[in-house]
């Protein structure tokens, strides 16, 4: 049909980019190897709930059965699909063990997706820290003890919201945390979006599943074969009603639960079961990847010495960190020289570090144009005068509650007068989507400082617009 010959097309776009030399280290998980996956024409197999096909959130049939091996496969009591990817997930893990106005301990450096929530059911938020890894420049992992304190201190907590693995790749230990936790009765959430490929293969951490966590969010598509927007929420819990969860995921997701991402979901379990072989053949060019990396001189990545410090349990070997804190580059320097010079796409970038995301789909000639490039581009790398720009989570005095501060009047000021104004718009860098300050909180001249240093490193800082922030109006 003529329409399809239209250039201006989202998909023909789309197209013209996937036939290109561009090669992507970054989400989502099937890399586009398009001779690799199914043949499935996306529109053949788009349909909705009719007879013989079951529905998602009263499912009795194929979909029931499609949840079920999921549950056994990853080793949970109950799985169910995900189409709003892990954004509905956690949203649907929170309101399922909380009740309006709950105080939760929350990870300061969880997804926004956490804060909306938080935001939604107005719950009060008591802040654990992540520990900081200064020699990259990244957040570490939660020390178990900080958390053991909090409890104390806050007994009538109803839940603890976790991200293991970060964004970057660090695994705090899940297991510890959750034995802390259970013993004060309160469940653990784990946003566990970027570890869905955790446990199967032997480089790999274990899932938080097994580790005593009692749901489990995980994105298919970050790290796996399958469609953007797919993903699973694992529970295995007796502090958790599973009709809550049910009625939760009825709410927070599509009432028409596209069965083309539910047939992505059923298929990379069905990988996950089948395809251990692949999954450790993937372990081992990873292994190689990193012995490579390991010879450069100023680029470095998360080392094993590392680990045991920092809150650092283990890493997730599939994200590639590639540093140049204290040399004469940035993050963005390095992010675009290896997408300008070398057509390769990594996930994203911050202040000192670039992140470059693998998949069990990737080619051993993706591995190779990484390494050949990431090599030359050590070699003329200086040292350099270390900035101080830290990008690092900031502890600032919470004036409001969210939903409060999204009641309240706002207005716009310049960034560099903000200083002790309390805050009335989400700020962060997306990716990875953590808020650096959120609506309710006072403004410290630190967080201005450090917006201002990305700003002119080039970085698209969200909330801050033409150097202008909203605080509000009365505070």
């Amino acid at each position: 049909m003529w329409i399809f010959e239209d250039k201006e097309l989202l998909a023909n776009q789309i197209l013209d980019y996937s036939k290109s030399d561009y090669y992507p280290f970054h989400m989502p998980g099937h890399k586009r190897m398009v001779e690799k996956l199914p043949e499935w024409n996306g529109f053949q197999i788009d349909l909705t709930e009719i007879d013989g096909f079951d529905d998602l959130y009263h499912a009795n049939g194929i979909l029931k059965q499609a949840m079920e091996k999921a549950a056994r496969v990853f080793k949970a009591e109950y799985s169910y699909f995900l189409v709003n990817g892990s954004t509905g997930g956690i949203l649907s893990a929170i309101d399922a063990v909380t009740k309006r106005g709950d105080k939760v301990i929350m990870a300061r450096n969880c997804h926004k997706a956490v804060y909306h929530a938080i935001l939604l059911k107005q719950l009060k938020p008591v802040y654990l820290f992540p520990e900081w890894i200064e020699e990259l420049e990244i957040n570490g992992g939660v020390k178990p003890e900080k958390l053991e304190e909090l409890l104390e201190e806050n007994r009538d907590c109803r839940a603890v919201i976790l991200t293991s693995p970060t964004y970057e790749g660090v695994v705090s230990d899940i297991s510890e945390i959750t034995r802390i936790a259970h013993r004060f009765q309160i469940p653990v959430i784990v946003d566990e979006a970027h570890g869905a490929h955790f446990g199967f293969a032997r480089i790999f951490p274990d899932s938080s599943i097994g580790q005593g966590a009692d749901l489990v969010i995980q994105s298919f598509h970050k790290t796996l074969p399958a469609f953007t927007q797919t993903g699973v929420i694992h529970l295995k819990s007796h502090l958790v009603e599973k009709e809550r969860l049910e009625r939760a995921l009825s709410i927070y997701q599509t009432s028409s639960p596209s069965y083309l991402f539910m047939s992505s979901i059923d298929y990379c379990v069905t990988f996950l079961e089948k395809g251990q072989m692949l999954m450790e053949e993937y372990g081992k060019r990873l292994e190689r990847l990193h012995e490579g990396l390991g010879k450069l001189k100023n680029i470095v990545g998360i080392k094993k010495e590392m680990i045991g410090d920092n809150g650092v349990f283990a890493v997730d070997k599939s994200k590639i960190i590639l540093s140049v804190c204290g040399k004469d580059m940035t993050g963005k320097g390095l992010y675009d020289k290896l997408r300008e010079e070398y057509h390769l796409q990594c996930e994203m970038c911050m202040g000192h570090y670039v992140l470059a995301m693998t998949s069990v789909m990737d080619s051993e000639e993706g591995y190779e144009r990484l390494l050949e490039a990431v090599s030359r581009i050590d070699e003329g790398i200086q040292e350099g005068e270390k900035r101080r720009r830290r990008v690092r989570l900031l502890k600032l005095e919470m004036v409001y509650s969210m939903a409060e501060a999204e009641e309240r009047e706002k207005r716009k000021i310049e960034l560099k007068k903000a200083e002790g104004k309390v805050c009335g718009e989400w700020v962060m860098v997306y990716p990875p989507g953590i808020p650096f300050i959120v609506p309710g909180e006072r403004i410290s001249g630190e967080l201005v400082e450090e917006i201002i240093g990305l700003q002119e490193m080039g970085f698209d800082v969200r909330g801050v617009k033409e150097g202008e922030i909203e605080v509000l109006v009365s505070a």
